[in-house]
């Protein structure tokens, strides 16, 4: 059986706030671009989709916004659970949110006030993922974030960095996570009897 990770990447610029708000709320609630919705419609036609039992998502609207493309090919219900949500950036202050991402590629356990470190966001999703794997009947499909898979496969992968400095993660030799900009980011997670045999990043 398999379950499958992925995060679409589209997301609409083009917004301005007549208030300054709560950065989280502005981030659950930021929806997929033309080109992410355009992005989603091609994910759900995947093949590698076909016979998927179960759909979840997080509770961003990007999240959702890509689920519900695949939902309705294969005439599902999206399981949605605030536990696969993008993980909170907490304080700014003057820090830029890159500068806040590059830092704690390099330390699991840095993080901003109020904020969560890739450590955290892997204990609340890995403990998301046992449970759905204890429980899967067959194919799985889970919408979520990059920053999210990234750090669930800190726990699976070998971790480096390439000439640059930016994380990459590799299972058996092959890279699973790497910083490159992509559209799409899709992980394919092989399970035997309950347990992770395998680990791809599958091309689109």
């Amino acid at each position: 059986m398999e379950v499958y990770l992925v995060s679409n990447n589209l997301y609409e610029n083009n917004i301005s706030y007549y208030e300054r708000g709560d950065i989280e709320k502005k981030r659950i609630s930021r929806p997929l671009s033309i080109a992410g919705e355009e992005l989603a419609k091609q994910i759900s036609s995947l093949d590698i989709f076909n016979k998927t039992i179960n759909i979840y998502s997080s509770m961003y609207s990007s999240s959702v916004g890509s689920a519900k493309y695949l939902a309705d090919r294969l005439n599902k219900k999206i399981i949605i659970n605030d536990k696969l949500d993008d993980y909170v950036i907490g304080e700014l202050g003057t820090r830029s949110i890159k500068m806040v991402r590059f830092v704690q590629t390099h330390n699991f356990d840095i993080k901003l006030t109020g904020g969560e470190s890739v450590n955290d966001v892997l204990n609340r999703v890995d403990k998301v993922l046992n449970k759905i794997i204890n429980n899967m009947l067959g194919k799985v499909v889970i919408f979520t974030h990059k920053r999210v898979i990234m750090a669930l496969l800190t726990k699976y992968g070998k971790c480096g960095y390439n000439l640059d400095d930016n994380l990459i993660i590799e299972y058996n030799d092959k890279v699973i996570y790497d910083d490159i900009e992509r559209n799409v980011n899709i992980i394919e997670l092989k399970v035997i009897n309950k347990k992770i045999v395998d680990i791809s990043q599958i091309e689109v």
